[in-house]
């Protein structure tokens, strides 16, 4: 299972102040794969996500329990979680090979089927024996053919996953998050493809 971080380090100095430089990662993994994969010829849009105000920031979020959180210093992630996560998802869908097009927010190009989403956890756990990266996303598909209100949504789902540190550092969160991310992609575009292919074949 290969996993990796992008690390982008930016310098600060200012008169007076000593510089320092903040580190900002990116969600690295190899894309899921699926065996023999049938190509459905359908469109996917994908909605731009959204986020739980806490984790709505590009600040490392840790947590120590149920009601506190804190953030590290000098690391940050280099985009918001839910824009990172919606990107990888697209990108990792795109690469299936599953679909016949799969379009971003940005695109013109519409698709039948719409997928929306929510980041609502994304943090590093740190309890007394171990470090956890947690990961939680909603996500829902609908099909824009269908015009009964009550019928146009497919589905909706939350999806959750965890992944141990093997490193107790600012990268070591980013590799065990990138690690839960890989798995939960591979999840939810399984069940992207098994809604899709009943009503497109």
């Amino acid at each position: 299972m290969a996993v990796s971080c992008l690390l982008i380090l930016v310098g600060c100095a200012s008169s007076g102040k000593p510089s320092y430089s903040v580190e900002r990662y990116l969600l690295g993994y190899t894309a899921p794969s699926f065996s023999k994969p049938v190509r459905l010829p359908v469109f996917i849009k994908f909605n731009r996500f959204s986020s739980a105000a806490a984790y709505n920031t590009t600040n490392m979020i840790f947590r120590n329990d149920p009601y506190s959180l804190d953030s590290f210093n000098y690391s940050r992630w280099a985009v918001h979680p839910a824009d990172m996560v919606c990107d990888d998802l697209l990108e990792d869908m795109r690469t299936s090979g599953l679909f016949g097009a799969v379009f971003s927010r940005y695109e013109e190009d519409e698709g039948r089927f719409v997928v929306s989403g929510s980041v609502d956890e994304f943090y590093l756990r740190i309890d007394k024996d171990k470090k956890t990266a947690v990961i939680g996303i909603s996500i829902s598909l609908q099909d824009t053919r269908e015009r009964e209100t009550g019928k146009r949504m497919m589905f909706q789902k939350k999806y959750f996953r965890e992944a141990p540190l093997a490193d107790s550092s600012p990268r070591g969160y980013c590799q065990a998050a990138s690690q839960a991310m890989q798995v939960l992609s591979r999840d939810i575009i399984s069940d992207v493809y098994t809604a899709v292919k009943v009503v497109a074949e």
